[in-house]
């Protein structure tokens, strides 16, 4: 399962947002694994290195746009007691920013445990705590913005006939991957 993980983190760190809610950034990450469902995605500056980009409500339209909604303080908190810790902030659906701490740092949470909050201005940039049951939706939404991500590089840079046979490659390997997930989640 951890495996799975850093393949979707890997794809996700390539992969650009779209969606027609016109969310800023183009470049995303998923920082955590999924523990209890929620994972932390952070937006990425021309280096590859986690910015905070999203306000309140771009950060509800991009876990919309991953097919998955915007975690609640409950859905973290349970997350938090199962292992989850950053040391960046996230945007839950209550308005509020969270930092989840198992130990107390001095530069991290205000060198706090637990669910440390922020009633931060919804216009203030943090990551985003997303929530999802199933992790089926997740997984065909990364499929389908690799698909896009590739056809859209190989028409721009005139390369479609090489590209075309790397992007039929590709769709049966991740088809593939998405066949192997389904049964692996149904057992």
């Amino acid at each position: 399962l951890n495996m799975i993980w850093l393949c979707i983190t890997s794809l996700l760190s390539i992969t650009p947002v779209i969606s027609d809610q016109n969310i800023e950034t183009s470049r995303i990450r998923a920082e955590n694994q999924s523990i209890a469902g929620v994972f932390q995605v952070s937006g990425l500056n021309g280096l590859n290195q986690s910015q905070y980009t999203f306000n309140a409500s771009d950060a509800r339209r991009l876990c919309s746009s991953l097919g998955v909604n915007i975690a609640s303080k409950a859905q973290v908190r349970e997350a938090l007691t199962r292992g989850l810790e950053t040391c960046r902030f996230g945007w839950i659906d209550e308005h509020f920013a969270v930092i989840p701490r198992i130990k107390a740092l001095s530069n991290c949470g205000q060198n706090r445990k637990g669910l440390v909050t922020w009633r931060a201005p919804v216009t203030r940039k943090f990551d985003v705590f997303c929530f999802n049951e199933s992790g089926r939706t997740f997984f065909i939404y990364i499929f389908c913005q690799v698909l896009y991500a590739t056809h859209k590089e190989a028409v721009r840079y005139g390369r479609y006939r090489v590209m075309k046979a790397i992007l039929i490659t590709s769709m049966c390997a991740l088809l593939l991957t998405a066949i192997i997930l389904l049964a692996y989640v149904k057992m």
